[in-house]
């Protein structure tokens, strides 16, 4: 049997073929990353609305209440009246509503401070087609003040985690606000991020950045300015700052801290995670806040 002569291969099929492994080797990671990226800026702007059922262990006086804010847009949230003059205002992670500072509230309630918890912008039962990072919070804020304007001598600010961060910025905007705890607050952005130590840190950093720009373009606003940069303005007002010893939140705020001058506490929580002291550390986290508020917010009667 005569075999048939081998057909040569031109130029054209080794193009194709090194073409193809170039694709396989470059251009479909480079689509996954892109795929995966956009998923993840799109998780964080998608809405979380959900009903929320009032505590039965809430002061008689609390009241159902809402507030406008500049687009138009209305948050929902509770209101307890003070007794000693001064309200705090509540502000809740991502991925949450107005109960995951219940905590926070009931004890400071129980020492005779108001509170109002909402909850922000597309979270819970307050309004918004997006979540916006924190980044249209702060002037939601301003609502909350313009709420709460005529009901009490002095405000201060508690927020966890994203609700930490625009509890920051927004004592730095607004100087109604007359101290601020921040328990794990996140970054606005990856500008609010340590450097990185190697090579891995490097390119999850830019991956983060080009998170970043993907969030811009779900919610067509450039990202405001970072933490870092804004947590000065706050001064002389007091700060206090809470981590968890456990995990890598500690490296940015410590950055929070020194960005923020000799006015910001930090206190690392033994054993905590992310927002984890009330889990962790209930005792010492309820009396730690409590005596920040005290100290910062009570008028000491005159000698």
């Amino acid at each position: 049997m005569v075999k048939p002569p081998r057909t040569k291969r031109g130029r054209r099929y080794w193009f194709r073929l090194l073409t193809f492994f170039l694709i396989v080797i470059f251009v479909l990671p480079l689509v996954t990353l892109f795929v995966l990226a956009n998923v993840e800026a799109y998780i964080y702007v998608r809405p979380s609305h959900n009903t929320i059922t009032r505590p039965t262990n809430l002061p008689p006086d609390t009241h159902d209440v809402s507030f406008l804010v500049g687009d138009n847009l209305t948050l929902r949230g509770w209101y307890i009246p003070p007794k000693n003059g001064t309200v705090i205002i509540f502000l809740h992670g991502y991925f949450q509503d107005r109960t995951q500072l219940l905590f926070q509230a009931s004890h400071l309630v129980e020492q005779g401070y108001g509170a109002l918890l909402y909850d922000e912008r597309g979270a819970g039962e307050s309004d918004g087609s997006q979540r916006t990072f924190g980044w249209r919070d702060v002037a939601d804020v301003g609502g909350a003040l313009d709420f709460l304007h005529d009901k009490t001598q002095s405000i201060g600010v508690i927020g966890c985690s994203i609700g930490g961060q625009i509890a920051l910025r927004a004592a730095a905007k607004y100087p109604q606000i007359q101290a601020v705890l921040a328990d794990g607050p996140a970054m606005v952005s990856v500008e609010d991020l340590p450097p990185a130590d190697d090579a891995i840190g490097a390119l999850k950093l830019r991956y983060d950045w080009f998170v970043d720009r993907l969030v811009e373009l779900h919610l067509g606003m450039a990202a405001p300015p970072s933490v870092r940069l804004t947590i000065g303005k706050i001064a002389p007002r007091p700060v206090m700052l809470f981590a968890g010893e456990l995990g890598n939140e500690k490296a940015h705020i410590r950055l929070y801290q020194q960005a923020a001058g000799l006015n910001a506490q930090l206190w690392e929580i033994p054993g905590a995670t992310h927002c984890d002291g009330p889990t962790a550390a209930p005792e010492e986290y309820a009396r730690r806040m409590i005596d920040f508020f005290d100290s910062t917010l009570l008028k000491k009667p005159a000698d």
